[in-house]
C-alpha cells in the first residue's frame, strides 16, 4: 500500500477504534455493578454464600481466560509477520500533525 492510502485507512478506522476502546472501559464496571445489584436483591443469608460463590467463580474464570490467552500468544505469536515487515522497510513512517492529534484523542 502506498503511504497516503495507509493514512486514509487509519483515518477511516479511527472512530471504530475509539468505540472499541470505550466499550473495553465499560466492561469491568458493568460486570461489577450487575453482580452487586443482583446480590443486593437477595436476603442476607443467601447473599453471603452466593456472593462468595459468584466472586470465586468470576475470579476463577478470569484466571483461566488469562492462562489460555498467554498460552495462545506464546504458541501463535500474533503480529510477528507485521513486525518482520516493519523491520524490512528502511524508511521510518512519517508522522503528520493529524496523526499526533488522533494519538492525543486516543
Amino acid at each position: 500500500m502506498t503511504g497516503s492510502l495507509q493514512r486514509e485507512v487509519k483515518y477511516f478506522q479511527f472512530p471504530g477504534e475509539l468505540l472499541m476502546r470505550m466499550l473495553k472501559m465499560l466492561i469491568l464496571p458493568l460486570v461489577v455493578s450487575s453482580l452487586m445489584s443482583g446480590l443486593a436483591a437477595l436476603d442476607a443469608k443467601c447473599s453471603s454464600r452466593l456472593g462468595i460463590m459468584t466472586v470465586s467463580y468470576y475470579l476463577w474464570t478470569t484466571f483461566v481466560a488469562v492462562v489460555v490467552g498467554i498460552l495462545m500468544v506464546t504458541i501463535i505469536h500474533p503480529g510477528g509477520a507485521a513486525q518482520k515487515e516493519d523491520n524490512e522497510d528502511s524508511g521510518k513512517p512519517i508522522m503528520s500533525s493529524a496523526d499526533a492529534l488522533l494519538d492525543l484523542i486516543r
